[in-house]
């Protein structure tokens, strides 16, 4: 029987609602792991064992509280939780404690699930990074800066964690550690109780090991029911892979990754093709930039004038140069924004779902940086869903990753999808997992 550890939160659910198991076995085979790991991985910056343990063996003597019950779970470091401190990644906020949850925090809650602790974030979800390690290789990246939540679930310390994005901070460390993600349309969940960076960008969103967690999250993260599983056997995906602006910035495994999913699709019976970027896409990179700068440089600036000696070099450029975007550079930007999406509006109407690279290769060794976030930038800008999926390994060994994007407002479709595709790389396709 597989470890518990190494079940998807989905399956977990279904063995406790069966009595196979209970949620206290299932919290121990977590703790474990993390007793056995953490010190290598520091994926956490505040961990209570003892407090989710004593919730696990409450949770064994009653019924289930919902589709998580029992279930073990993370949150990132920028994310408020009542209990349990929130630092935003920052020594300023050290040991900052919150009075009430977060909305999503709030949700897991209810429907059953048990949070272990809070996950290491970069300062302020932005370059700087914190402790943590790629569990893959820990001389390596894990990415960020959702860094201690990717780290975590690839490690198996935890089937769910729950991130941010606002350029690359979910997809990006997904494919380094080798696990899934879901960006939602930005503004599908309640970002209530999340810190501020770039408001028109931040998104919450969630990792796991199994699309189908992504699937149960975002049902309840929307208030929205389960939906069927996917039934491709009649109607098939239209999936075409997208060589954007920045298609030769990536490794050449990366290219051919990509190109090895295109041929593995088409071989199951997905109808294939590729779709040329718009003449505009060239300039959506800079534009997320004078997106993220101006708004930044705004919603974060009490950090700037009161904290000013306390705070990173790259969060004070960031702060800097936005301070120089005007009003009108911001106008323009979030203009394109609309124009573009406009353009994918028409592309979408013959296309389900559109791939192309999560991250320009493998992790980069090292952990003073996080990693190019340019891969993710576009479609953070555009606020379109997005899907991680891990696809093999690189010539290092460490696992590479290719993103799906869907119509904006479409997640669920892309989400089923997403899973039709994840069954095809199983099957077709060698994927790294880390033991």
């Amino acid at each position: 029987m597989t470890a518990l550890n190494r079940l998807s939160a989905t399956e977990i659910a279904r063995l406790i609602r069966d009595g196979s198991t209970t949620p206290s076995a299932v919290m121990a085979a977590h703790l474990q792991r993390i007793a056995a790991r953490e010190a290598d991985v520091g994926a956490f910056i505040h961990l209570d064992a003892d407090r989710a343990m004593q919730r696990a063996r409450v949770a064994d003597g009653q019924s289930a509280k919902g589709p998580l019950h029992g279930v073990p779970f993370v949150i990132k470091d920028i994310i408020d939780t009542a209990d349990m401190p929130t630092g935003w990644g920052s020594d300023i906020h050290s040991g900052r404690r919150p009075e009430s949850n977060a909305a999503c925090v709030q949700i897991f809650l209810d429907a059953g699930a048990i949070p272990i602790g809070k996950t290491v974030t970069t300062e302020f979800a932005y370059f700087r990074p914190g402790k943590t390690a790629n569990p893959h290789n820990l001389s390596h990246t894990p990415g960020g800066s959702s860094s201690g939540s990717a780290a975590a679930v690839a490690d198996c310390m935890v089937p769910l964690a729950f991130g941010s994005q606002t350029a690359a901070s979910l997809i990006r460390p997904a494919a380094y550690c080798g696990v899934c993600a879901l960006k939602p349309t930005t503004g599908a969940f309640d970002l209530s109780g999340v810190m501020a960076l770039a408001p028109s960008l931040d998104t919450l969103g969630v990792l796991a090991r199994d699309p189908q967690d992504l699937v149960l999250v975002h049902s309840l993260l929307t208030a929205n029911p389960l939906p069927e599983a996917p039934d491709f056997s009649d109607i098939v995906p239209h999936i075409s892979l997208m060589r954007g602006p920045h298609w030769q910035d990536g490794a050449i495994e990366m290219r051919e990754v990509c190109h090895r999913a295109m041929r593995a699709l088409s071989q199951a019976g997905a109808e294939t093709g590729e779709m040329d970027h718009p003449p505009l896409f060239a300039e959506l990179t800079a534009a997320h930039k004078t997106v993220m700068g101006y708004e930044t440089a705004r919603s974060r600036a009490d950090v700037y004038d009161v904290h000013y000696s306390a705070i990173s070099d790259q969060f004070k450029q960031l702060v800097e140069e936005g301070r120089t975007v005007s009003d009108v550079q911001y106008r323009e930007a979030l203009a394109m924004r609309e124009r573009a999406n406009a353009v994918l509006d028409v592309l979408f109407l013959d296309c389900d779902a559109v791939l192309v690279p999560s991250a320009p290769g493998e992790a980069p060794e090292g952990l003073g940086a996080t990693g190019d976030p340019l891969f993710s930038r576009i479609w953070s800008l555009l606020r379109l869903p997005c899907v991680a999926l891990p696809l093999g390994a690189g010539p290092r060994g460490l696992p590479l990753g290719v993103q799906l994007i869907g119509r904006k407002g479409g997640d669920r479709k892309l989400l089923a999808v997403a899973e039709w595709v994840q069954a095809v790389f199983q099957k077709h396709l060698t994927k790294t997992t880390t033991g």
